[in-house]
C-alpha cells in the first residue's frame, strides 16, 4: 500500500527547512597578542594553535629569534614554529599522528599567512589516513578534498571539515541535546557549529543482490517511513542504470546535520555522536550491521554550501545512497542566507521547530494509518 495525498492535502506542510544547532566553543586562556618579532615570553604566543595547546616548556628565545611547540591530545601530534627576528621569517610545520602535514615559510609578524599556506590545498596525506581510520570504526563515508577545491581555514584552528549526519525526525531532539552538552564538554578542544537542513535524498536498492524484501516496493515504502519518520516522496520506482543494473529507488526528504569543525576536532565530535547512537559504530568487522541509509559522511570545508551532491554504495554493492546538497539556485546564492537563518535562531525557536517536525511526522503517520484502515475494510 502506498498513500496518495490529494491535490488539496500537503502532508509535508509545516516541515522546517532549517534548524540551528548550538555553537560549541572551547574555553581557552587569553594571551597578549604581540607581533612575532617582539615575542619574548610564552604568554605572548597563542595558547592553542592548529592541533594542540602550547607546550610552555618547549619555548626558547634568543636575540635572534624564538621557537615553540604546540602538542595535540593524540599521539605524535604537534605544531612547531621557528621565527627569525631580523628577517621576520616564520617556519611553521605540523604533524598529525606521526604524519607530516606540510611546512610553510612566510615573512610576517603574525601566524595568518603561514596557517593559510598549510591548507592550500588541504594535506592529502592526512585525508588518506583519516578516511580508512573513520570508515573502519564507524558507519561513515569520508570524502577527501580535491586538489582544486576551495576550503576554509580558521585562525588559530586551521583547516576545517564538514560533518554531515542524516537524522530521523524522532532523533532531532537528541541531536540538539548532544550539541548543547558538547558546548560545555570539558574535553572540547576545537570549535564547531552547524545546522539541520531538510534535503532531498534517494536510496537505490539493487535487485538480485539483497534480501527479498528489498524488491518489494510496498515494504520499501513502509521501511523508509519507519526509519526516517517522514513519508517517501513517491512510490518506490524500478530504475535501470546505464550499465543495465536495476534498482528500486526510494526518494525521501531527510534532515541532515551539517557541522563545520576543524580537522583536529573531527574524531572527537564523531565519537560523541556515536556514543549517543547518532552515528553507527562498526562493532564487528564480520557484521555489516544496518544499511547505509543513515550513515554519516565527512567532506571538505563548506561542502554543504559549495557541493552539488554526494553519493556512495555499501561494501556489498547492494545499496546506494544519494544526497542533493544544493540545487543550481542554491549554489548561485552561496548559502549565506541559510547560515544566517540558523545562527539567528534562539534555543527556544530551534526546539519549537523540532517539535513542528515531530508533529508533521505524527500527522503523516495518522494519515497512513487511516488509509491502511480503509484498505483493510475494503478487503
Amino acid at each position: 500500500m502506498v498513500i496518495q495525498a490529494s491535490s488539496s492535502e500537503n502532508l509535508f506542510e509545516g516541515l522546517p527547512r532549517i534548524i540551528g544547532l548550538p555553537g560549541c566553543l572551547p574555553v581557552r586562556p587569553e594571551y597578549r597578542r604581540t607581533p612575532l618579532a617582539e615575542v619574548c615570553v610564552p604568554e605572548e604566543l597563542p595558547p592553542y594553535l592548529l592541533l594542540g595547546s602550547l607546550d610552555r616548556v618547549s619555548f626558547r628565545t634568543t636575540d635572534d629569534g624564538w621557537s615553540a611547540r604546540w602538542i595535540g591530545r593524540v599521539a605524535d601530534t604537534y605544531v612547531e614554529a621557528r621565527y627569525e627576528r631580523a628577517t621576520r621569517r616564520l617556519e611553521l610545520a605540523q604533524v598529525w599522528r606521526g604524519i607530516e602535514g606540510g611546512t610553510s615559510y612566510t615573512t610576517s609578524n603574525d601566524f595568518g599567512q603561514a596557517i593559510q599556506m598549510l591548507y592550500l590545498p588541504f594535506p592529502e596525506t592526512w585525508d588518506r589516513a583519516m578516511g580508512p581510520r573513520l570508515e573502519g570504526s564507524y558507519g561513515l563515508k569520508y570524502v577527501p578534498a580535491g586538489k582544486d577545491q576551495c576550503g576554509f581555514t580558521g585562525i588559530p584552528d586551521g583547516g576545517f571539515k564538514t560533518l554531515c549526519v542524516p537524522v530521523p525526525v524522532a532523533r532531532l531532539a537528541d541531536l540538539y541535546e548532544c550539541f548543547a552538552r558538547l558546548s560545555c564538554d570539558p574535553e572540547l578542544a576545537a570549535p564547531m557549529g552547524g545546522r539541520l537542513e531538510l534535503r532531498v535524498s534517494a536510496v537505490n536498492h539493487v535487485t538480485g543482490r539483497g534480501p527479498a524484501w528489498m524488491e518489494n516496493p510496498e515494504w520499501l515504502f513502509a521501511e523508509s517511513f519507519e526509519a526516517n519518520g517522514l513519508l517517501p516522496l513517491e512510490r518506490p520506482l524500478l530504475e535501470t542504470a546505464n550499465n543495465g543494473t536495476n534498482a528500486w529507488t526510494v526518494r525521501r526528504l531527510v534532515y541532515l546535520a551539517l557541522v563545520q569543525v576543524p580537522f583536529s576536532g573531527v574524531e572527537f565530535v564523531v565519537e560523541r555522536l556515536a556514543a549517543r547512537g547518532l552515528i553507527r559504530r562498526r562493532t564487528d568487522a564480520a557484521d555489516p550491521g544496518p544499511g547505509i541509509e543513515f550513515d554519516a559522511f565527512v567532506g571538505p570545508a563548506a561542502l554543504d554550501l559549495q557541493g552539488r551532491s554526494v553519493a556512495w554504495m555499501d561494501e556489498q554493492r547492494v545499496c546506494r545512497v544519494f544526497y542533493l546538497l544544493n540545487s543550481d539556485e542554491e549554489l548561485a546564492k552561496g548559502g549565506v542566507e541559510r547560515m544566517a537563518t540558523a545562527v539567528a535562531q534562539t534555543e527556544e525557536e530551534a526546539r519549537e521547530l523540532i517539535r513542528q517536525a515531530a508533529l508533521v511526522s505524527v500527522r503523516q503517520r495518522n494519515r497512513l494509518a487511516s488509509v491502511m484502515g480503509c484498505d483493510e475494510c475494503a478487503s
